[in-house]
C-alpha cells in the first residue's frame, strides 16, 4: 500500500513537473513571437513620413556704375581751355553717365567753387533745374538714372565780370563729387537721412 502511494505520489509530482515544463515552454515560446513581432513591427510599422529637399540660386543684378562728362563725353578730370577772362562763359555741361549693364539708380552731388587765388569775386555755377538744393550741402537729382543714360549737373560756369587787373593770374577750383545709391528697395532713404523729405518720397523710397 505505501508502494501504490509513493508510485501515486510520483505520478502526481511528475504530471506537476511536465505541466510546469509545458507551461513555461508555452511561456517560451509566446514571448519568442512577442520579441519576433515586437522586431518585425518596428522594422515594417514606423510612422507614415517622407523628406523633402529643394536649392536654388540668387543671381544678383547688375552693379551701380556712373562716370562724370563734360560736354556729353566721358572724363577723368575737367578741362577748361584757355585763359579765362572776366565774362566768359563756360557752356559745356557737367553731368554724369551710365553703361549699359547697370542698375537703376538716384542721384546727389557736391558743388564747390574754391576761389584758391582770392580773386575779388567767386565764378558763378547755374545747375540743371532738374536738381534741387536739399539744404544738406548736396544737390538731389529728381529723377532716376537708368542703364544708358546721361544726366546733366552743371550747365555753366561764368567768370565774374567785375574782376581786374589785380585779380589776373589767379586761379579757381571746381570740385564736383556724384553719389549714386540702388533706387530698388529705398536704399536712399536708409542711407541718405539728411535728403529732403519731399525728395525721399517722390525718387528714394524706391517704389
Amino acid at each position: 500500500m505505501e508502494n501504490n502511494q509513493k508510485r501515486q505520489t510520483t505520478r502526481r509530482t511528475s504530471a506537476t513537473t511536465k505541466k510546469r515544463t509545458n507551461t513555461a515552454t508555452i511561456a517560451i515560446v509566446a514571448l519568442s513571437i512577442l520579441l519576433l513581432t515586437s522586431v518585425v513591427l518596428g522594422v515594417t510599422g514606423a510612422f507614415f513620413f517622407q523628406n523633402a529637399a529643394v536649392a536654388g540660386d540668387v543671381t544678383l543684378g547688375d552693379p551701380i556704375t556712373i562716370g562724370t562728362t563734360q560736354g556729353g563725353a566721358g572724363v577723368a578730370s575737367l578741362t577748361f581751355s584757355g585763359a579765362a577772362m572776366p565774362g566768359d562763359v563756360y557752356s559745356q555741361p557737367i553731368g554724369v553717365n551710365s553703361p549699359a549693364n547697370t542698375s537703376d539708380a538716384v542721384l546727389r552731388a557736391t558743388l564747390t567753387l574754391n576761389n584758391a587765388g582770392t580773386a575779388a569775386y567767386n565764378v558763378v555755377a547755374a545747375t540743371d533745374p532738374a536738381w534741387i538744393d536739399g539744404g544738406d550741402g548736396y544737390y538731389y537729382y529728381n529723377g532716376i538714372l537708368s542703364a544708358s543714360g546721361a544726366v546733366d549737373f552743371v550747365t555753366s560756369i561764368t567768370i565774374p565780370t567785375e574782376l581786374e587787373n589785380i585779380d589776373a593770374n589767379k586761379t579757381y577750383n571746381i570740385n564736383i563729387a556724384v553719389e549714386s545709391i540702388q533706387w530698388a528697395n529705398g536704399a536712399a532713404a536708409a542711407v541718405w537721412v539728411t535728403a529732403p523729405a519731399s525728395w525721399v518720397t517722390a525718387y528714394g523710397s524706391g517704389v
